[in-house]
């Protein structure tokens, strides 16, 4: 999550509402992109019997979505 959001704030120089919206939107695209990227993995994981993985991405998934529930609309 932190190269996540530090990638996208690194280019964030926000002027209007127009550009926060267009910036949140874009975020919160990239958050839907990393969680169904680990979705991916976890299936993966789950038939290789790769209980640590699993968890290790379920853990990751559940921080990404907290951070979507806060923050995306």
């Amino acid at each position: 999550l932190l190269v996540l959001t530090s990638h996208l704030n690194v280019n964030a120089k926000i002027t209007s509402k127009e550009e926060a919206e267009k910036f949140l939107n874009n975020y919160c695209i990239e958050i839907v992109s990393a969680i169904k990227d680990a979705y991916e993995v976890q299936i993966e994981s789950a038939s290789n019997q790769d209980w640590k993985t699993f968890g290790e991405k379920g853990r990751w998934i559940a921080g990404l979505a907290e951070v979507y529930s806060k923050v995306c609309k």
